[in-house]
């Protein structure tokens, strides 16, 4: 019963009506804002920024997530599931939850992994991309303090799954095998890379959409953070930024169940698995340059 009631609420048709429906309702929406990001970046953070703004919504991970088995088919090449799923149930959420504001933010790891080329279709020119990066040994010490890397039941449903078949760092093997590589934080250490290079993959595809590259690190840097604004083209009332500078939230320390590496073992192995990459002939990630 469950599943008829499933299939009569959620199809193609439905959503369509639906998405009519609420398309209406958004016309005053002058941006859809979604994040390209590794996660263990600081998005719940700039979520709580932007909400503070009201002509603003923003929701982090929002139902649905486009994880689990989503996340599953869109890194095995199972495109048209992804899309029939983004069709009927993700784009009328997002437009139920924009309803009213002028700006709608979403940050969301999962969309550049899942529904990226199908949000850009969808919002066309009011799309925007916050690219948000993270120093990747503050990443991958995050990630396996969380004992949650790639390989992991929990890491493969959030996260990326280093066996996928559309892997641009293919290299399951060592990262099973190898002596040294096979350890933990290495994998979370390759999914830094991995989703860096796809961000990279999604901006040369997607030439008319802009990405606003912004740093973790900045969210303490006045001007930057105003930069960032202005990018976005969302007005701020006069002193909104300095009372919103060093903001933190959702550092997840309760759910952390190994301390963190230190962080000259960290940066050492991030030598060590760019070492491992240029052996490989795997192209670097541009960004890297900000960290090595």
């Amino acid at each position: 019963m469950k599943q008829l009631l499933d299939q009569i609420i959620h199809n193609k048709y439905t959503a369509k009506v639906a998405n009519q429906y609420y398309d209406r309702k958004t016309r005053g929406v002058k941006s859809f804002i979604f994040i390209a990001t590794t996660g263990r970046s600081g998005t719940l953070t700039l979520v709580d920024i932007i909400n503070k703004l009201d002509q603003c919504i923003a929701l982090h991970e929002p139902y649905p997530a486009m994880h689990d088995n989503i996340l599953n088919a869109a890194a095995n090449g199972h495109h048209q599931l992804v899309k029939d799923f983004y069709d009927i149930r993700k784009s009328v959420n997002i437009r139920r939850s924009a309803v009213g504001a002028e700006h709608y933010l979403e940050s969301n790891h999962l969309f550049i992994k899942t529904f990226a080329p199908y949000a850009a279709e969808d919002f066309g020119s009011r799309l925007k991309v916050i690219h948000l990066v993270r120093d990747p040994t503050k990443v991958a010490n995050s990630i396996y303090a969380l004992q949650d890397q790639p390989g992991t039941v929990e890491g493969n449903r959030w996260w990326l799954d280093h066996h996928a078949s559309t892997n641009i760092i293919s290299i399951p093997e060592i990262l099973d095998n190898h002596e040294e590589f096979k350890r933990p934080y290495y994998k979370a250490l390759w999914y830094w890379f991995e989703t860096e290079l796809r961000i990279s993959v999604w901006k040369e595809k997607l030439p008319s959409v802009p990405f606003i590259f912004f740093m973790t690190e900045d969210f303490n840097n006045e001007p930057k953070l105003s930069e960032l604004f202005e990018k976005l083209e969302i007005s701020t009332p006069p002193g909104f930024i300095k009372d919103v500078v060093n903001l933190r939230s959702h550092a997840r320390s309760h759910q952390k169940k190994l301390p963190p590496l230190p962080d000259e073992t960290t940066r050492e192995m991030l030598n060590r698995f760019i070492m491992l990459l240029d052996e490989k002939n795997i192209a670097l990630p541009s960004t890297i340059n900000a960290y090595r």
